[in-house]
């Protein structure tokens, strides 16, 4: 199977990194979506390339919030990751042939999808456990708390299928929801639903195309934690007092959809043993009382370098909201502007482990209307705050057999307290851990 797999990808004219994780994206161009390569994490983009990636279990320790560190009295105390999940893919081939049709199935529990990343995003933060004398008070804010709740039950399915002649295709489907209801009044919200459909298709020899679109919807309200049941059901099952219910309850989604497709194309070019990659991607949604589009599209390269993989790539990147139609207060932003990244890994001293840095730098031009008039300013990405999309990072991976892969992202401070490691623990020398075990 693993042959078959990697005929595919020789095939196809490009160099890949063979079952990685979200740790080692993480690192290579500080991104959540590999754009310019494709990786394990490819399939929760495009399902279809789950042809790539057969008999695979994946799991993740998930990410420590390096702004959450102090224990107080200047203390540091230590912290449990965020997010972790885990799942696998196993296929199956219907003949012995290495480029016989093959199915897949996958699926994963506790993923965070990037769809929910916006949803609690648009919820805000600080507000919901403000006392009741402070509700409606302008600037008031209690904290980064995220006002919406995070949902249970993030859960992945996906299929895909390889027919054989360089074609495959694939299906998934995600879901996440919590709803906390008070006498058939619905209290706090967070839910999505998602299903994504792709295709990956050979279609000469050296030039590969990989397509997909996923949507859904989402609903989502939160509600001050000082409101009490009954106050905010009687509010609300008055309609001549919605003006009250809606100070006492904020309702970010309802009903809202959100529509996503993917293209590129990965042109084989043996000069640099490797490839030629435009990509682009389009995404509308809507969302808090307001209309969302967001473009990026651009052109990279990845290929094959000695005991190692390179990759870069530069984007155009267009976001624009309306919410003037919608009765929305977002001033409506417009930003236009670039995005330069690149990763490189190589293995060191042994076979088996290998270093890794990637970094990413964004500009926008943004402006927007405030109740002060019109008003335009430049942005980017964070410089060294720890996060993943800050402007560089560091990482290892250890590499059994080819078959056991375990990936590290680097606390960005470890070049300068490697001291800690015999001196005691000053919080953590890791942000991200995660592995790959292939079967």
């Amino acid at each position: 199977m693993m042959k078959r797999a990697l005929a595919v990808i020789l095939a196809a004219g490009f160099a890949v990194g063979v079952y990685a994780t979200d740790a080692r994206v993480a690192v290579m161009g500080r991104q959540s979506t590999p754009y310019f390569y494709r990786d394990e994490v490819s399939v929760f983009t495009n399902p279809a390339d789950m042809s790539l990636y057969p008999n695979l279990i994946y799991g993740s320790f998930g990410w420590m919030d390096p702004n959450n560190s102090s224990g107080g009295n200047g203390m540091l105390k230590n912290m449990q990751p965020n997010d972790p999940f885990f799942g696998g893919m196993i296929s199956y081939g219907f003949s012995d042939e290495e480029s016989g049709p093959m199915l897949s199935i996958g699926a994963y529990v506790n993923r965070r999808d990037y769809m929910l990343d916006k949803l609690i995003t648009a919820g805000g933060t600080g507000l919901r456990e403000l006392p009741i004398g402070s509700i409606g008070t302008p600037g008031a804010t209690n904290g980064s708390k995220p006002n919406l709740l995070d949902p249970y039950g993030k859960f992945d399915v996906m299929v895909g299928y390889d027919v054989g002649n360089g074609f495959a295709m694939g299906l998934g489907f995600y879901t996440a929801y919590q709803s906390v209801q008070v006498s058939d009044v619905v209290k706090d919200q967070t839910a999505i639903y998602k299903a994504t459909a792709g295709i990956n298709y050979n279609i000469e020899q050296g030039l590969d195309l990989e397509a997909s679109v996923n949507g859904g919807l989402t609903n989502a309200r939160w509600t001050y934690e000082a409101v009490s049941d009954a106050s905010l059901a009687a509010e609300l099952e008055n309609d001549k007092t919605r003006p009250r219910a809606e100070q006492l309850q904020t309702i970010v989604s309802d009903g809202d959809y959100f529509l996503r497709g993917d293209l590129r194309f990965f042109t084989a070019v043996p000069a640099i043993n490797g490839s030629f990659v435009p990509q682009v991607s389009l995404t509308y949604m809507t969302l808090n009382k307001a209309d969302i589009v967001d473009v990026a599209g651009g052109v990279g390269i990845n290929m094959n370098i000695d005991r190692g993989f390179f990759w870069a790539g530069i984007q155009g990147i267009y976001t624009q909201e309306n919410s003037s139609s919608n009765a929305g207060t977002s001033g409506d932003p417009q930003k236009i502007g670039a995005r330069l990244s690149f990763g490189i890994e190589r293995n060191i001293v042994w076979d088996w482990f290998l270093i890794r840095v990637g970094g990413q730098k964004e500009f926008q031009y943004q402006t927007k209307t405030t109740t002060n008039g019109d008003k335009s300013e430049w942005l980017e990405n964070p410089s060294s705050t720890g996060e993943d999309n800050d402007l560089v990072g560091l990482g290892f991976g250890i590499n059994i057999d080819n078959r056991l892969r375990i990936d590290f992202v680097a606390s960005e401070d470890l070049p300068y307290t490697l001291t800690n490691l015999i001196s005691g623990s000053q919080y953590h020398l890791f942000n991200r851990v995660s592995a790959t075990y292939r079967f």
